[in-house]
Formats: C-alpha cells, structure tokens, sequence
C-alpha cells in the first residue's frame, strides 16, 4: 500500500469553499451522475523530455464528518474509467483553516495499491509514485483554480454592494 499526501492553498475563505468544492464535481458528472474526468500526470524522467499521461478517471466524493469535527472533508476515490492496470486511489480531501479569513486549504491524502504484484510494487518505487502524487496535485490544481474564481466573483459582488449602498 502505498501514501499520497499532497496540499494546496487557496484564496479562497474557508466558509465558502466547501460550496465550490462540491459545485466543481457536481458539473463534472456523466450520464449516470458520476464524476468524470481526465486526470493528468506530467512525469519527469531524467534524460528524457517531459512526457504527459492522461487517463479518463471516475471520481467519487462524498461527505465525510466525523463527531466534533469543525473542519469540512470528503472521502474521494478515483480509479481508471477504462480498467486496466491502473491503482485505485482512496483517501479524504479536507478544507483546513490557514493564515487568515481570506484563505484556506484543500488537503488531500490517502492510499493506493501498485497493480501488479512485485513488479507494480518495483515500477511504483522508481516512477509510479511521481506520477500517483502529479495527479493529485494536478488535481487540487483543477479544483482550487476553480473555487479561487467562484470565491472572486463573490467577494466582488459583495464589493460592488457595499460600494453602491455607501453612495
């Protein structure tokens, strides 16, 4: 079994992004009302030129509270929507206070099993782990640029609110 772990901040206030979390998922759903998507993994291997993997993926989230908790988190799975030798990955993303009421951040960890026995276990050790934590990134990347827009928009009509009452 193998870790991911990987963070993002945002600029987003921590109350309003829960919100556009969901928003960014719930737009993504097929036919059958599954989050889909194309998770990308750009990999750097020395010697070589950066090369992109891309892989259609389903995406599950759901509400995660546990007793007392004030923090706002999700499970999330996502796994190849084609088969194949492809890990499943299975963790919890969760919206964290940071610095100050204008940011917060999208915290992402869990676990993957390698496909393939040994050989799974030996590709995850020299490459399949950057490629494991380039997809979560990218997709807190996709996730946080769009809460980061939503959250500009509305503290921009808050704004313009309180500059037209005020004249």
């Amino acid at each position: 079994m193998s870790k991911l772990h990987v963070s993002r901040q945002l600029a987003c206030p921590v109350g309003q992004a829960p919100g556009f979390v969901m928003e960014f998922f719930d737009q993504r759903r097929d036919a059958a009302g599954t989050p889909t998507m194309a998770l990308r993994a750009p990999i750097q291997i020395p010697g070589l030129p950066e090369i992109e993997l891309a892989r259609d993926c389903i995406v599950q989230i759901h509400p995660h509270h546990e007793a007392g908790d004030m923090t706002k988190r999700y499970r999330v799975t996502w796994q190849s929507s084609g088969g194949g030798p492809f890990p499943k990955f299975s963790g919890i993303l969760e919206i964290a206070n940071a610095e100050d009421y204008t940011t917060c951040v999208l915290d992402l960890s869990g676990t993957y099993e390698p496909p393939l026995g040994a050989v799974g276990a030996a590709f995850d050790f020299t490459v399949g782990h950057a490629i494991a934590e380039s997809t979560g990134k990218e997709l807190l990347e996709r996730v946080g640029s769009y809460v980061e827009q939503c959250s500009r928009s509305v503290e921009t009509a808050k704004r313009n609110r309180r500059e037209t009452q005020t004249t």
